[in-house]
C-alpha cells in the first residue's frame, strides 16, 4: 500500500514537471472549494428603476485595420418592379429634396459591392466572385445630395451577408468638413467614453463602374470616404442592445408636445409624415412612453433633476451634452441624434449621429474674419427647449453636469488626445483630399488644412471657457413681433433669464442693420419699449440683455444681408402701406 501511494505522488510530480517542461499552464491539483460551509446566499440587489446600459467595447476592435478599406461598386439597371431601372445619372442627377417634393422614393440602381486591394476584389473579401446584384445604391444625406460629390447607401440583398457586420453601408463623402475626418474622430473619442454610445467607422476608398448605359468601361476613381454604421435595429443587437425598444431619429425636433402631429400610432388623427417631420420612428411604433415623457416635459409638476432621475441616464444624458458642448457641435440642438429606449425600461439614451459639425469655428474665421457665434456657445446652445431649460435651472443638475463637463475636459477630451488623433486621420485623409478626384473639391489649401488641424485642441479649451462665461450671462431670448397702437410702436421681447441679480435691456431701433445712426436708444428695466409710429418702410430692432457684471446677451433672432453678412441679435420688421407692422423671421431651411 506504501509503495502505491509513493508511486501516485511520483506520478504526479512527473506530470507536474512534464507540464511546465512542455510549456503548459495547467497544474493537476485538487479541485478548488467554490462553496463554503458557511455560504449566506445573499442576493445582489437589483436597481429599483434599472440597470445603466453600456455599449459594447469589443464591437470597435480592429476597427482601424487597414487604415483605408478599398471598395469596388459596378452598377447596373435593374428592373421597374424592384425600382432599380436606372441609370448612374439619374441616381446623381437630383438632390433628395427633389424626391421628397415629388412624392417619389429616391432612384436606385442594382449593384454589385465587392471588397478588396488596390489591385482589384481579393478572395477573402465580402462579394469576392459575385457576379450578380448583390445590392442596390441610391444617394444619402439631404445636404450631401446637393453637393458635386455625392454620398451614397448601398443597401446588401438578403441572403449575401454583411460588409463589417453591417446589411446596410453609408459611405459619406463630408465634402462641408474642410478636414474630411471630423465624423471619424469624434466616434472614436466616444468610444472611450463609458457612458456615451458610438458607431463604427472606416475610411473607405471607392471605385465605381457604370454599367447602366450598357457599356463595360473601366472603374472610376471616387475618391476618400467614411463608412458610418447606421444606427437600426442592427446596430441595436451589434452593439448587445435590446433592438425590440423604441428608436428615434429626432428631426427638428425642440422637445415641444406637437400635440397636432406627436399622437400615438392608434390614433384617428396620426399621420406618419408629419409626426417624422420630428421624429423618424426607427423601432417599436408604439409611441405610448415617448408621448409620456414630452408631457412630462412640457408639464409643471416635475423639476429639471426629477426629469432626469426618472426618465433618462443621467451619466449617458450629461455626457452627451457635455461632449458636443466642449466640442463646439451647434448641430444637435434640434438634430442630429437618435432617442433610444429598451423594452421594459422607463429609461432614455441619446445617440449621437452626424458630428461633422463640431470643431468648426477656426475653419468659420479662416473663411470670415468677422465671424461671431453669438449666443450658440456653452449652455446656449441648448437652452431654446423645454427640457434643457428644466434642466439648467435646476441647480443640482447644474451640479451634476459641471462634474461631468470637468471629467470630459481632464480624462476624455485631453490635448494629448486630441492632437494624436486628429494628426493621425489627417495623416491618412491628406493622401487622397490632395489628389484627384478629391482635390478637385477640397475647401481650403493644404497649408491652412494643417493649420485646422493643429487648432483643434485649441478649440475644446475656448468651447469650456465660453461653457463658464454662459454661466454667468443672461439667457438668449426672442424679440417678438412690433405692435401699432395708434401713433406709437409697442417693442416687445422675452425676458431674459438668469441666475442671480436683475437683468437691463438696451433698446435700439435704427433703419439700418448697422445702427449707425438710431431712431430709438434707450434703457429699458422691463421687456417692453414704446416710442413714436415711424413711417412705411425697412426697420431694425436690437435688444441686448445685461446682467450682473456687465455681462451681456443678444436676442435670438438674426438677419442675413444681401451680400451673405449675418447680422446677430436683430429683428428685421417692416411698417407697410396700411399702417400695420410686419417681422420678417430667419428660416435657416429656407
Amino acid at each position: 500500500m506504501k509503495m502505491k501511494k509513493t508511486n501516485r505522488v511520483a506520478g504526479v510530480l512527473l506530470g507536474i514537471l512534464m507540464c511546465g517542461m512542455c510549456g503548459c499552464s495547467r497544474l493537476y491539483t485538487a479541485e478548488a472549494v467554490l462553496v463554503d460551509e458557511d455560504e449566506t446566499y445573499e442576493k445582489e440587489q437589483h436597481d429599483s428603476v434599472y440597470e445603466q446600459l453600456t455599449d459594447r467595447a469589443s464591437w470597435y476592435e480592429g476597427e482601424g485595420e487597414p487604415e483605408v478599406s478599398v471598395l469596388y461598386l459596378t452598377v447596373g439597371k435593374g428592373s421597374a418592379e424592384a425600382g432599380t431601372d436606372h441609370t448612374w445619372a439619374e441616381v446623381n442627377a437630383r438632390p433628395l429634396s427633389w424626391y421628397e417634393e415629388n412624392g417619389i422614393k429616391p432612384y436606385r440602381c442594382e449593384a454589385v459591392l465587392q471588397e478588396g486591394g488596390e489591385t482589384g476584389p481579393l478572395a477573402a473579401g465580402f462579394g469576392y466572385g459575385e457576379r450578380v446584384a448583390n445590392a442596390t445604391v441610391c444617394l444619402r444625406g439631404s445636404g450631401a445630395s446637393g453637393q458635386p460629390q455625392k454620398s451614397y447607401r448601398i443597401d446588401i440583398k438578403k441572403g449575401k451577408g454583411k460588409w463589417d457586420g453591417q446589411k446596410t453601408v453609408l459611405l459619406n463623402k463630408h465634402a462641408a468638413d474642410p478636414v474630411r475626418f471630423k465624423n471619424r474622430l469624434a466616434y472614436s473619442l466616444m468610444q472611450e467614453i463609458p457612458s456615451m454610445f458610438s458607431a463604427r467607422t472606416r475610411f473607405v476608398h471607392l471605385y465605381v463602374k457604370d454599367k447602366t448605359e450598357g457599356e463595360d468601361g473601366l472603374f472610376r476613381d471616387y475618391g476618400l470616404y467614411t463608412a458610418v454604421e447606421q444606427i437600426n435595429k442592427t446596430y441595436l443587437k451589434n452593439h448587445g442592445l435590446d433592438n425590440g425598444g423604441q428608436l428615434y431619429q429626432a428631426e427638428e425636433f425642440d422637445w415641444g408636445l406637437h400635440e397636432d402631429s406627436l399622437v400615438p400610432a392608434t390614433s384617428p388623427q396620426y399621420d406618419e409624415k408629419k409626426f417624422e417631420a420630428y421624429l423618424d420612428s426607427k423601432g417599436d411604433p408604439d409611441h405610448t412612453k415617448l408621448l409620456e415623457l414630452l408631457r412630462a416635459v412640457n408639464g409643471e409638476d416635475m423639476s429639471g433633476s426629477q426629469l432626469v432621475e426618472q426618465y433618462f441616464d443621467r451619466d449617458n444624458l450629461y455626457s452627451w451634452l457635455a461632449f458636443h458642448m466642449l466640442m463646439g457641435n451647434t448641430d444637435v440642438s434640434t438634430g442630429n441624434y437618435y432617442l433610444y429606449s429598451p423594452l421594459g425600461s422607463g429609461k432614455w439614451y441619446l445617440f449621437s449621429w452626424n458630428n461633422a459639425d463640431i470643431l468648426s469655428e477656426s475653419y468659420e474665421r479662416m473663411q470670415d474674419e468677422s465671424y461671431s457665434r453669438s449666443w450658440e456657445h456653452g449652455i446656449f446652445v441648448y437652452v431654446h427647449s423645454p427640457l434643457y431649460q428644466k434642466i439648467f435651472q435646476d441647480e443640482k443638475c447644474r451640479r451634476e453636469f459641471h462634474r461631468v463637463v470637468t471629467k470630459m475636459r481632464e480624462q476624455y477630451l485631453t490635448r494629448d488626445r486630441l492632437e494624436q488623433r486628429a494628426k493621425e486621420y489627417a495623416r491618412i485623409v491628406k493622401q487622397y483630399l490632395y489628389a484627384l478626384p478629391d482635390r478637385m473639391y477640397a475647401r481650403v489649401t493644404s497649408e491652412m488644412y494643417d493649420r485646422l488641424v493643429d487648432r483643434m485642441p485649441d478649440e475644446v479649451e475656448a468651447n469650456y471657457e465660453a461653457y463658464l462665461d454662459s454661466l454667468k450671462e443672461p439667457w438668449p431670448f426672442h424679440i417678438l413681433e412690433p405692435e401699432r397702437e395708434g401713433d406709437r410702436l409697442k417693442l416687445r421681447w422675452e425676458e431674459a433669464y438668469v441666475y442671480e441679480g436683475a437683468v437691463s435691456y438696451t433698446v435700439e431701433l435704427s433703419e439700418s442693420y448697422t445702427f449707425d445712426t438710431c431712431l430709438v436708444r434707450e434703457e429699458a428695466k422691463k421687456a417692453e419699449l414704446w416710442t413714436a409710429m415711424p413711417g412705411e418702410g425697412q426697420y431694425f430692432a436690437r435688444v441686448r440683455a445685461t446682467g450682473a457684471g456687465e455681462s451681456i446677451q443678444e436676442a435670438y433672432e438674426v438677419y442675413h444681408t444681401e451680400s451673405g453678412m449675418t447680422v446677430y441679435g436683430t429683428l428685421c420688421f417692416y411698417v407697410l402701406p396700411d399702417g400695420s407692422v410686419q417681422a420678417s423671421y430667419f428660416n435657416k431651411d429656407e
